[in-house]
């Protein structure tokens, strides 16, 4: 025998409800079976996420290897290799896989017509002429914003950055700064 969780009269061991007040014996997780299924996805999520990002670390760790060196002193950094922002655009055009594996986490420097300037960076759009439909876009974040104050929309700049991956047909180009 045991007693009820509310009035605290005795009841049977495997007694689900009290007979005398019907309170719910259960623990919290019996009681709520969505909550729990739902408390359980959100667990799993966090833990396969902190695994995903730890992984992705790892590879970060490996192209920062490139700029610092282990005892922390500075290494010289790779110089940005200059592109035409038509052909990189022309490239994820043609094949986006392929143009990942061959651009992503290179640094470059290319010039093109700003066509908007917003809080994370500029965008890059039209670059794609040699076709005649293309919605490929090149998207700079820059992480200092004083480099956007004297630029307009139209304008042809220069820029240095890190390759990111394209998704939704806006390259993405990390670490940008004007030239």
């Amino acid at each position: 025998m045991k007693k009820c969780k509310a009035c605290q009269k005795e009841i049977d061991d495997k007694a689900k409800k009290c007979p005398h007040c019907q309170t719910d014996q259960r623990n919290w997780f019996a009681r709520h079976p969505i909550m729990t299924g739902l408390l359980g996805l959100i667990i799993l999520v966090a833990v396969v996420s902190a695994f995903g990002a730890s992984g992705k670390k790892d590879s970060n760790q490996a192209s920062d290897s490139q700029t610092t060196s282990v005892a922390g002193e500075e290494k010289p950094k790779v110089e940005a290799m200059k592109i035409n922002a038509r052909e990189l655009v022309d490239e994820f055009d043609a094949n986006q896989v392929a143009a990942e594996s061959k651009w992503k986490n290179k640094a470059v420097e290319f010039s093109a017509e700003v066509s908007n300037i917003t809080d994370s960076g500029l965008q890059f759009a039209k670059i794609g002429a040699t076709k005649e439909f293309s919605l490929t876009s090149i998207s700079c974040r820059i992480s200092d914003k004083q480099q956007l104050l004297s630029l307009k929309n139209g304008q042809t700049v220069t820029v240095q950055g890190v390759v990111g991956g394209q998704s939704l047909g806006i390259i993405e180009v990390n670490d940008c700064k004007v030239i």
